[in-house]
């Protein structure tokens, strides 16, 4: 019995220590997730798309009107039209790609956040069972000490009623003896013939 709630009780031991990592690894992520949902509210995210053949797109004719810029001879009419689309094509460019930035990321927190959880369900499908194995044998330790419990109860209550029995017999052979060795007084004070055995239980008595 002893051995049995032992050998529980290490389970027990070891499935804390499991639980002790699984439950500060849940911990960590619950904090890294916290983290990230704070980042996310950070980010403005932006109403209109972006995709990046339009960024490329962009980056080409900037390079083309800069190499005509530079290889060419050009009015200054020509050259200040040039100039002011080159600048509308950064400013475009530059708020695409800022958006883009935002974009990417958010996408990369939401990825994050995405694995966070999903590693956070699998900890609850492991913790779970564990938990349960644990309160099984706790519930299991506690029947068998209550049983065991019993057990004594019962068997100490067995040797007293074996006891006060064997009083009882005590008891009511010394009235059968006394009754006998009355019934033997009686035939001798009436002359009647007694044996050799009686003889003797009237013996033992005046001993």
């Amino acid at each position: 019995m002893s051995s049995n709630i032992e050998t529980m009780k290490n389970r027990i031991k070891e499935i804390n220590e499991q639980l002790d990592k699984l439950i500060q690894e849940v911990n960590d992520l619950k904090v890294q997730r916290e983290q990230v949902l704070y980042e996310l509210s950070k980010i403005k995210t932006p109403k209109i798309r972006v995709n990046q053949e339009e960024i490329e797109k962009l980056e080409d004719i900037l390079k083309k009107l800069d190499d005509e810029v530079q290889t060419k001879v050009l009015k200054p009419d020509e050259e200040r039209r040039i100039f002011e689309r080159i600048k509308e094509t950064e400013k475009r460019l530059s708020m695409l790609r800022s958006i883009k930035s935002s974009l990417d990321k958010v996408q990369e927190l939401r990825n994050r956040l995405d694995k966070i959880k999903k590693r956070l369900r699998e900890l609850h499908e492991v913790i779970e069972p564990l938990l349960n194995e644990k309160e099984k044998l706790k519930n299991e330790i506690q029947r068998q000490i209550i049983l065991d419990k019993l057990r004594k109860y019962k068997a100490m209550e067995k040797e007293k009623k074996k006891e006060k029995g064997y009083n009882i017999n005590l008891k009511f052979e010394k009235i059968n003896r006394n009754e006998i060795k009355e019934a033997i007084k009686k035939k001798l004070e009436k002359g009647e013939p007694v044996s050799i055995e009686e003889l003797k239980v009237l013996y033992d008595e005046r001993q």
